[in-house]
């Protein structure tokens, strides 16, 4: 459908051709200097007029509407369980060869009607770009990341369906069934692996505390599983990479055999002591991989205080104690602001919850945790006296006209690189509920840095939610919202577990109360890494000011655990230096930093370990009951993995699988079309080869 629009009422179309008419009637017929024949002249008469008209018409904004028909394909969204867990069993061969094979001849049929995306599911959701993707090496797998995935990419799309290749068994994020609920297309599954229990003994979990102190007896639990394998006997050892330090014989009773082994250990050396797992093999076992696992403790010297100090109860307060307490790092004392630790050198850092306050100063607390440089981290609620607050100097300046509050849901600062922050968490972060911040104008000094900023009403500001300044005064957190307490239950709620409010709390006191480095050249590094996690370096160098430099180049040296050596120099970004070693083979790596800046050289060296992750190996018992679930409850339907062809034809017979038409209006104006100008010319030209014909100039 095409119509014709102008700026101005459309009347004035007479006016153009009046004045292109005038124009042609006294060029030609006034003029007698040259006597034309009446056809010529007539044509000439024509064309001039209708030239003059045309440009004259471009003056009242003309324009051509067209209402396009657009028709948008089907969406199929393809996840492909890329993970370790489908070639730990005798049929791996089968999913390395002929079962790629079909599922290529799958999405290459499904690609002449569709429009196919498909994703290969590890840790998260990868979109796939060629074949050599598909390699089972994923060490996680995380269904739920498909859900996310196009919850987030493909909300407003023409989804026909979701075709979900796994064998059902997942170890990170939620529940994919509770997200494929909300899905409105039908989720196909095809059941890879085998769901019926096969002869196999392995270690299902290992429960211990991460961190210990020097001297102490830890506990350790051992989670010893068998299916199949009733009668069979072997024995679990547990060795320090020296020598072996417990053993015991295991018997197993019945088919399906569980049995938790406990024993206790002496934390001997400071640093990350790895300790070694293994299970003889028994006859018959699908698979030997899951026999043996490692577990990784950090032995420190002793356990740092903290004080949480409250101007009144609140449930941020318990929030915050209880995720400080999963760490045997810190021993928490609770304070209310009538009542002070009698000795601040004790402690690492302090939270002052809402204080300083309108009824409790806490101005000689204040004085006392200034002058001593101990660490501190200040959250502002509604109570907190802003003017008090003010005049301590610790990086922020909040000014208020009027008492408002603001509702600020947490934006995660890119820049920001004091402390690592897991992409899960940044993801997770985005989705908070909001906090109560105080409105009004915030100012921050140059050495405040911002690790989560304020989104207000869906819109990102540069006032700060959460940050860090560390100036004459000691290290300072600030926290300019209360309500965190919403975080953790939002954090359970998603992935049934605290972990990313764990982190940001653990993380914030770490960084606080780690003693200052007043060293020119610094190297952050964490001490252990997982095996499928980037390994990342971010280094710092100072003038004799303290101003940050990233002139010289920074020299890095590795060694791995077989002795090779490595060189290479880190990256320079924002003021600083970043490298990354991608992701390593599992063991203990040492390293060595060096930079020459001026006349004066500096070095850093330390160790690190890369921890294997065995959740693939350890249950290989394929979980179709969950993919007929999520296929139960959103009509689809579930595949077993020789069934392509099946699926291929449910998919081009359900009918609700089908393209959609929508029409939308476009505008073309006449003074950018190329057509309407060569319209023009051609006239002009065609006028003035006749007049040139009959003689005239």
């Amino acid at each position: 459908m095409m119509s014709f629009l102008t700026e101005y009422s459309l009347w004035l179309t007479l006016v153009c051709i009046a004045l292109g008419v005038s124009y042609s009637f006294l060029l030609y017929y006034k003029n007698k200097n040259i006597v034309y024949d009446s056809h010529s002249l007539r044509l000439m008469y024509l064309f001039r007029g209708a030239a003059i008209a045309m440009v004259a018409f471009l003056f009242l904004s003309p324009m051509l509407r067209l209402t396009v028909k657009q028709t948008e394909k089907p969406v199929i969204i393809v996840g492909f369980d890329n993970t370790e867990s489908i070639i730990s069993t005798p049929d791996s061969n089968f999913y390395t060869t002929t079962f790629k094979t079909n599922y290529d001849n799958f999405i290459r049929h499904l690609k002449k009607n569709y429009e196919v995306v498909d994703y290969a599911i590890g840790a998260n959701a990868q979109q796939i770009e060629n074949n050599t993707t598909l390699d089972y090496s994923e060490k996680t797998t995380h269904l739920s990341a498909l859900f996310d995935e196009i919850n987030s990419y493909y909300t407003n799309r023409n989804i026909g369906a979701v075709v979900l290749f796994t064998d059902g068994i997942f170890n990170e994020g939620a529940n994919p069934l509770y997200l494929a609920e909300k899905q409105k297309a039908p989720v196909y599954s095809v059941g890879m692996g085998n769901p019926e229990a096969q002869p196999d003994l392995f270690i299902s979990n290992i429960v211990y505390n991460k961190q210990t102190f020097l001297g102490n007896l830890f506990p350790v639990e051992i989670k010893v599983a068998a299916t199949q394998l009733a009668g069979k006997n072997s024995i679990l050892t547990v060795s320090d990479g020296n020598k072996d330090i417990f053993t015991k014989n295991i018997a197993i009773a019945g088919n399906n055999f569980f049995e938790t082994v406990r024993f206790t250990l002496t934390a001997k050396e400071k640093g990350v002591q790895r300790y070694q797992v293994s299970l003889t093999p028994v006859e018959n076992e699908i698979s030997t991989k899951n026999n043996a696992s490692t577990f990784l403790i950090e032995v420190v010297d002793q356990r740092e205080k903290i004080a949480i100090i409250y101007n009144a109860p609140h449930p941020d307060i318990a929030a915050i104690k209880g995720a400080l307490e999963t760490s045997d790092r810190y021993q928490i004392d609770l304070f209310p602001s009538g009542k002070l630790p009698a000795n601040t050198d004790d402690y690492v850092l302090f939270i002052l919850h809402q204080l300083p306050s309108n009824n409790q100063q806490a101005n000689n607390l204040v004085t006392k945790i200034q002058s001593a440089g101990n660490a501190c981290w200040y959250i502002i609620g509604e109570s907190t006296n802003l003017s008090t607050f003010n005049s301590l100097n610790v990086g922020l300046n909040i000014v208020q006209n009027k008492n408002l509050r603001n509702e600020a849901i947490p934006a995660f600062n890119d820049n920001f690189v004091s402390f690592a922050f897991t992409d899960e968490a940044k993801k997770m972060l985005s989705r908070f509920p909001p906090v109560t911040t105080p409105f009004g104008e915030y100012k921050t000094t140059v050495s405040s840095n911002t690790f989560l900023s304020q989104k207000i009403n869906t819109i990102a500001t540069n006032y700060p939610l959460f940050l860090f300044n560390d100036n004459n005064v000691g290290k300072t957190g600030i926290l300019t919202g209360t309500g965190i307490w919403q975080w953790k239950i939002y954090n359970y709620l998603y992935a049934n577990n605290h972990d990313v409010f764990n982190e940001i709390i653990n993380k914030t006191a770490l960084y606080l109360s780690a003693k200052g480095d007043k060293s020119f050249f610094r190297v952050m590094v964490k001490n252990v890494y997982n095996e499928n996690a980037p390994v990342e370096f971010t280094a710092e160098l100072y003038n004799d000011t303290y101003e940050l430099q990233n002139d010289p180049d920074v020299e890095f040296h590795f060694t791995d655990k077989e002795g090779k050596k490595y060189e290479m120099l880190f990256s320079k970004q924002n003021n600083a230096y970043f490298l990354s070693l991608g992701k390593l083979p599992t063991g203990a790596y040492s390293w060595n930093a060096l930079v020459k800046f001026g006349d004066k050289s500096y070095s850093k060296s330390g160790i690190f370990t890369v921890q294997e992750i065995q959740l693939e190996t350890m249950n290989l018992v394929a979980n179709h009951a969950l993919l007929q679930n999520i296929s139960e409850v959103t009509e689809g339907k579930f595949y077993t993995a020789d069934h392509f062809s099946t699926l291929e034809n449910d998919i081009k017979s359900n009918e609700n699988i089908k393209s959609i038409a929508s029409y939308q209006k476009r505008y073309s104006l006449f003074l950018n079309s190329p057509w309407y100008f060569i319209a023009i010319m051609l006239l002009l030209g065609t006028e003035w080869f006749l007049r040139k014909w009959g003689g005239g100039y």
